[in-house]
């Protein structure tokens, strides 16, 4: 079996170059690229392609609920995974609702992420957007 192709999409460089090393340990993941801002995000996504998108909340330029959002809608196979320091209730709330298909908080440990990443990769996601018009609508919003 392929790994799993990850997209890593954090504003804080050092936090991510870790993370993507620590899942580049795991045979089963392969770190698909990465992106510093959520409509970098975006962009990646639909370029590369990736199995999960593994997303911060608080980036500059588009913020992960927006990201995720609009990737829910684009890419409808492809599972977003919030990965962020709140630990508010609220922000879970408002990541779900937006279609994160898992919220964990950065303490959490690597095996902790590998898991979700594993068992979110493997599921079929709904929520694709409803045209091909829609989605070319939505698809500029990501361009540089």
């Amino acid at each position: 079996m392929p790994p799993l192709r990850v997209l890593i999409a954090d504003d804080h460089q050092l936090f991510a170059e870790t993370l993507g090393l620590t899942l580049d340990f795991d045979e089963r993941v392969e770190v698909a690229g990465s992106a510093r801002n959520g409509k970098e995000a975006v962009r990646l996504a639909l370029e590369l392609q990736p199995d999960a998108v593994l997303m911060d909340l608080e980036m500059p330029v588009l913020d992960g609920i927006h990201a995720t959002r609009l990737l829910r809608r684009l890419l409808p196979a492809c599972p977003v995974v919030v990965l962020t320091a709140s630990l508010s209730p609220e922000d879970a709330h408002r990541a779900r609702t937006a279609g994160a298909a898992a919220y964990l908080t950065k303490g959490c440990s690597a095996d902790h992420v590998v898991g979700a990443l594993l068992e979110v990769g493997t599921c079929v996601l709904g929520g694709a957007a409803e045209t091909e018009r829609e989605a070319a609508q939505l698809h500029p919003v990501a361009q540089a």
